[in-house]
């Protein structure tokens, strides 16, 4: 076979349809290893690339994606609010919480935001509280984890939630956008010193982005001994096991770690652009696997 020949045999259609990751930072994501390994499975030719995006660049890039077609991405930290000037559209979701994580090409080419986020992670928590509709949830943070977090656990229904962050104006917005929606009772509360957790009936979350590639980083808070009926979640997923997270097991706490969410939040996005579900256990699977070889 002559070079000519090899070189149109490698150039035939169509093309494999591209997705993207972009964050600052995203070195140490698996997000894209995640992926692959779904549209593997699944037979899909789809290709996921991780892009690091310099927050002062973020226009350009997220015109430079749609121009070149790209069928959908993840949007992580610290865009996820900021990303929603470019999109055609918002789902309900995105459009509670403000913030967008998944976004996606429609056939006629214009591109939905959605939030997937809050959804992977009340899936994840149903798991292991079947009584989380009478529990209250303390959330910390109000950026865009914790937004759709607060937004999903509203929808849900669950008896009460309490947004905790040192900048009131983010809780209050938060809280207000979704006021009415449910009965779920929504307050929000600055958070000032030392936040002291005594109440055995709790689902606590960190949902800010302390302790992201910094294991010896905590947020601020202090658990009370013998909390045994209290779960204590977390939105980091490297490292898996939070400094947040050791602190709560200390005390007694059941813990939830980041990769249920980040798993289930992948398999919903996987859904919206192939609409095939994907091996959610394959999923995981391949993040241990991702992590075991850090």
């Amino acid at each position: 076979m002559d070079r000519k020949t090899s070189l149109q045999a490698l150039m035939k259609g169509p093309l494999s349809p591209l997705y993207f990751c972009i964050g600052s930072p995203v070195v140490g994501n698996p997000t894209q290893h995640m992926m692959e390994t779904a549209f593997d499975a699944l037979g899909y030719s789809g290709r996921y690339l991780t892009i690091e995006v310099d927050p002062e660049e973020l226009e350009p890039s997220i015109w430079g994606l749609l121009a070149m077609r790209f069928q959908g991405g993840n949007v992580t930290a610290p865009f996820k609010q900021e990303v929603l000037t470019y999109l055609d559209e918002l789902t309900e979701s995105a459009s509670l919480c403000d913030a967008v994580n998944c976004i996606t090409r429609k056939e006629d080419g214009t591109y939905v935001g959605d939030n997937t986020d809050g959804k992977g992670f009340l899936q994840s928590l149903v798991e292991i509280a079947p009584d989380l509709k009478k529990r209250k949830v303390v959330v910390f943070g109000s950026g865009g984890a914790a937004s759709a977090i607060v937004t999903e656990l509203a929808l849900y229904g669950v008896r009460q939630v309490m947004v905790v962050n040192r900048t009131l104006a983010h809780s209050k917005k938060l809280v207000t956008n979704l006021e009415g929606i449910s009965k779920t009772v929504l307050g929000y509360e600055p958070w000032e010193r030392t936040y002291q957790i005594r109440e055995n009936d709790l689902v606590v979350v960190q949902a800010t982005s302390v302790g992201l590639f910094a294991p010896h980083e905590c947020i601020n808070v202090a658990f009370a001994p013998d909390l045994n009926n209290v779960i204590a979640c977390d939105v980091v997923f490297n490292p898996v096991e939070t400094a947040f997270l050791k602190k709560a097991k200390l005390a007694g706490c059941k813990t939830l770690d980041g990769l249920g969410m980040l798993v289930n939040q992948g398999a919903i996005a996987v859904k919206l652009w192939t609409d095939r579900d994907p091996d959610r256990a394959l999923m995981r699977a391949s993040l241990e696997e991702a992590f075991a070889v850090c």
